[in-house]
C-alpha cells in the first residue's frame, strides 16, 4: 500500500509542475526570474533591491540601507515598475533615488522579476521591465485550514529587528487574511571612514569638514505596517478587497553641511523621510463556460501616500501620490492553439510637492491604454505577439521654487503624449533545452519630475532641472535566450541589445548653486559645502546598452553531504550615449561561485561574488573640461546561509536560519547609487531568523 500511495502522489505533483509551467509559457515569453518559497525566505531583505541584488540582470540602487530599488539591465526609476497583485506601489520611488517603495519582502509569496520591457502589459513605467509581488493580502482560493504565519529576525550589523506576522482562515465560502509587521534599526557599521575625501574633494571641488569612521550616521530607521482582506468564493469566480496601511521613517547618511541661507550652521543636516500609505485593493475573476471566452479579471487600486522630508526633525517638504488604478482584462482562446488576452488600463494620478524644496510642480497625470498579446502554441514551437496604444497626458500647476524668502513662480506647460508600443516573441523546446527570441519597440512618456523639475533637492544634495521639450522615449531590443543541458550540466544564457531613441537621462553640468544668495546663482566651483549644490540637467539623446546573464551549474558527490550543487554566474550591461559618454550610475560586471548542499538536517548556501571597478561612469564638467565622474573599487563579496527545518510538533513547524553576509567585512561603495561617496553598504552582519507555520 505505501508503493501505491507514493506512486500516486508522484503523478499528482508532476500534474501541477506541468500545470504551472503552462499558465507562465501561455502568460509570456519574455525573461523572467521567479523567486518563491525557501529560497525567497532566504533573501528577503530591508528594501526590494537588496533582496533581489544577487538575481542575474539586477542591481541595487540604494541610497543608503533604507532605500534600495531594483535597477534591470541598467534601467530603473521611471522604466521599471514595481506592482503588488497587478496593480503599481504608487509611491514616489520613481521620482527620486532617496524615496523608497511601500513593500515588506517578507510578506511576499512570490517575486517575479521581468526582465525585458513589460511595457505591453503594464505601460511605458516598464519600458525598462517590472517587478511583480504577491503577497496573498487578497486570497484567491479557500484555505483547507487556518494558518498563521510568524517570524522573526535579528541583524547584528545594525540591531535591526524584524516582526511579520499573518493569518489565513476561511467561513464557508469566504477566506479571510489579515498581517502585520514592523522593522527598527540603528545606524549601520561599516568598514572606514563613511564618507570618501578624495571622491568628494574631485566632485564638490574640496573635501567634507565631517566624517564618521566605523558607522554611517542618521541611519537609522523604523516601519510598521499591515492589512485585513477577504475574498468571496462562488461556483465561476471570486471576488476579494484587501485595507492596507504602511509607514516608515528613515534616515539619509549625512554628507557636507548644508543650509538653505540665512541660518547658522552647526553641522550636517540629518535628513529623514517620514512617510505613509494607505491602500484600498479590489481582485476578482469571474471563469466562463464560452467556447472563446475563458475568463474576465479585474484589478483596482486606490493609495493615498505622502511623506515629509525632514530637515533637524522639523518638515521641509511634503510630497503627495493619490492613484487610482484599474484594470480589465478578457483572457480568450479563439482557437485551441490560439490564446492571449484583451485588457483595458488606465491610471489617473495626483502628485504633488509642497514646501521649501520642492523642485517639481503639482501634476494631474492621466494615462489610459488598450492592449493584446496573443500566444500561438505549436508544440514544440510558440509564437506570441504584443501590441499597445497609450494615451498620456500632464496637466502641471506653475512650479513654485524657493530661495530662503524668494519665490519664484515658473509657468509650466500640458504636454500629451500618445506612445505604442509592440514585442514578439519565438521560443523553440527541444529535448535537451530551449531557445526563446524576444523582440520590442517599447516607447514610454517622460514622467513628471523629468519634465518640470525646477529646485533643490535636499536629500540627492542637488539642484535639478528638468526638461519640458522631452520627447517620447523608444526603446529597441532584442533578448536571446538559451537554455541548454548536457549530461548533468545545465546552462542558462541570456543575450541582450537595447537601442534607446531620445533617451532621457540626467547628468551633471559642472554648475554649483551657492544657496545663501537672495537668487539661486550657478558658479563653476564651490567655495564653502555648507551652502553648495550640484546642478543636474535632464538630457535626451540615443543610447545602446547590450549585455550578458551566465549561469551553469553542475550537480557534484561529495561524501557525507547531499543535494551537492555548484555554479559558475556572471552578469555584464554596458550603457553608451550617442556623444560617446557613458550612462552614468550603472552596475559594474561581476562573477562568482554559487554552492548549495545539505548535511544532516541543515542546508547551506555559499556565495563569493567578485564585483569589477566601474570606471565608466558618467560625466561632470569642470571650469575648462569634461571629466567622468569618480568610480567604484572592485570588491570580492562572500554570503554564507544556514537554514534547518523545524518540527515542534504535528501542527507547528517551520524553519530557523543564519545569513552571514559580506562575510569579510569588505567595502562596497555601490556604482548606482547617488551616495557611493557619502557611505558604503553594509559591512559584516550576520542575520539570525525564524520562521513557524501553525
Amino acid at each position: 500500500m505505501a508503493g501505491i500511495t507514493a506512486e500516486a502522489e508522484t503523478v499528482t505533483l508532476e500534474a501541477i509542475e506541468v500545470s504551472t509551467e503552462q499558465e507562465k509559457t501561455s502568460r509570456s515569453l519574455e525573461p523572467q526570474t521567479v523567486i518563491s518559497g525557501k529560497e525567497l525566505m532566504q533573501k528577503s531583505a530591508a528594501t526590494l533591491g537588496a533582496t533581489l541584488q544577487d538575481e542575474l540582470g539586477v542591481a541595487n540602487s540604494t541610497f543608503g540601507p533604507n532605500v534600495g530599488l531594483p535597477l534591470i539591465r541598467g534601467q530603473h526609476g521611471p522604466r521599471t515598475r514595481v506592482m503588488v497583485n497587478g496593480v503599481g506601489t504608487h509611491d514616489a520611488s520613481a521620482i527620486s533615488p532617496d524615496h523608497g517603495t511601500t513593500v515588506e519582502s517578507l510578506l511576499a509569496k512570490e517575486i517575479t522579476v521581468l526582465k525585458g520591457p513589460a511595457t505591453i502589459r503594464n505601460g511605458g513605467g516598464a519600458i525598462g521591465g517590472a517587478i511583480e509581488i504577491k503577497d496573498g493580502r487578497i486570497p484567491e482560493s479557500l484555505p483547507p485550514r487556518t494558518k498563521t504565519t510568524t517570524q522573526i529576525r535579528f541583524n547584528t550589523n545594525h540591531d535591526e529587528k524584524v516582526f511579520a506576522s499573518e493569518i489565513l482562515a476561511k467561513l464557508n465560502s469566504i477566506a479571510f487574511h489579515a498581517d502585520i509587521h514592523g522593522r527598527d534599526s540603528n545606524n549601520i557599521q561599516i568598514p572606514g571612514y563613511a564618507i570618501d575625501q578624495e571622491d568628494i574633494a574631485r566632485v564638490l571641488d574640496i573635501p567634507s569638514p565631517s566624517n564618521t569612521h566605523g558607522y554611517t550616521d542618521n541611519t537609522n530607521a523604523r516601519s510598521k505596517g499591515g492589512s485585513v482582506g477577504a475574498s468571496y468564493f462562488g461556483e465561476k469566480g471570486y471576488i476579494g478587497i484587501s485595507l492596507s496601511q504602511y509607514a516608515s521613517n528613515y534616515g539619509i547618511p549625512l554628507g557636507p553641511a548644508h543650509s538653505h541661507g540665512g541660518g547658522t550652521i552647526e553641522g550636517s543636516e540629518r535628513v529623514r523621510i517620514d512617510m505613509r500609505q494607505e491602500r484600498i485593493d479590489l481582485k476578482g475573476e469571474l471563469f466562463l463556460d464560452t467556447q472563446w471566452l475563458e475568463s474576465i479579471a479585474l484589478r483596482i487600486g486606490k493609495s493615498r501616500y505622502k511623506h515629509d522630508e525632514l530637515d533637524n526633525g522639523l518638515p521641509q517638504t511634503r510630497f503627495t501620490n493619490d492613484v487610482i488604478e484599474s484594470r480589465l482584462e478578457f483572457n480568450h482562446r479563439l482557437v485551441p492553439n490560439l490564446s492571449g488576452v484583451l485588457g483595458f488600463h488606465g491610471i489617473g494620478r495626483e502628485f504633488a510637492a509642497l514646501g521649501v524644496e520642492a523642485f517639481a510642480p503639482a501634476t494631474s497625470i492621466n494615462s489610459s491604454g488598450l492592449y493584446l498579446i496573443e500566444t500561438l502554441d505549436m508544440k514544440p514551437f510558440q509564437l506570441e505577439f504584443g501590441y499597445r496604444k497609450e494615451q498620456v497626458r500632464l496637466d502641471p500647476d506653475d512650479q513654485l521654487t524657493r530661495f530662503g524668502p524668494i519665490i519664484i513662480p515658473v509657468a509650466q506647460p500640458k504636454r500629451d503624449f500618445s506612445p505604442e508600443s509592440f514585442s514578439m516573441a519565438f521560443s523553440w523546446i527541444h529535448q535537451t533545452g530551449s531557445i526563446t527570441l524576444n523582440r520590442w519597440i517599447a516607447r514610454r512618456a517622460p514622467d513628471v519630475q523629468e519634465l518640470y523639475a525646477v529646485g533643490p533637492h535636499l536629500a540627492t544634495r542637488t539642484y535639478d532641472f528638468g526638461n519640458k521639450e522631452l520627447e517620447i522615449e523608444t526603446l529597441n531590443g532584442w533578448d536571446v535566450r538559451l537554455q541548454q543541458k548536457l549530461g548533468k550540466l545545465e546552462g542558462i544564457l541570456n543575450l541582450f541589445k537595447y537601442s534607446a531613441d531620445n533617451y532621457i537621462y540626467q547628468y551633471n553640468t559642472g554648475n554649483k548653486y551657492q544657496t545663501d544668495a537672495i537668487l539661486p546663482i550657478p558658479k563653476p566651483v564651490c567655495t564653502r559645502l555648507t551652502t553648495c549644490l550640484i546642478v543636474m540637467q535632464q538630457a535626451q539623446q540615443d543610447a545602446d546598452f547590450h549585455g550578458y546573464e551566465l549561469e551553469a551549474g553542475l550537480p557534484l558527490k561529495v561524501p557525507g553531504f547531499r543535494k551537492f550543487r555548484a555554479s559558475l554566474f556572471a552578469d555584464q550591461v554596458r550603457g553608451l550615449l550617442n556623444d560617446g559618454t557613458y550612462v552614468p550610475r550603472l552596475a559594474p560586471a561581476r562573477q562568482g561561485l554559487f554552492i548549495q548542499t545539505g548535511y544532516g538536517k541543515w542546508e547551506a548556501d555559499l556565495r563569493y561574488t567578485h564585483v569589477q571597478a566601474q570606471e565608466r561612469t558618467g560625466t561632470m564638467i569642470k571650469v575648462d573640461q569634461v571629466e567622468l565622474e569618480p568610480g567604484t573599487d572592485s570588491y570580492d563579496k562572500i554570503d554564507i546561509s544556514l537554514r534547518r527545518s523545524l518540527q515542534v510538533s504535528e501542527s507547528i513547524k517551520g524553519d530557523f536560519f543564519i545569513n552571514m553576509r559580506n562575510v569579510t567585512n569588505a567595502e562596497i561603495r555601490n556604482s548606482t547609487s547617488f551616495l557611493r561617496y557619502y557611505s558604503p553598504e553594509l559591512g559584516r552582519n550576520i542575520e539570525l531568523g525564524m520562521r513557524l507555520d501553525f
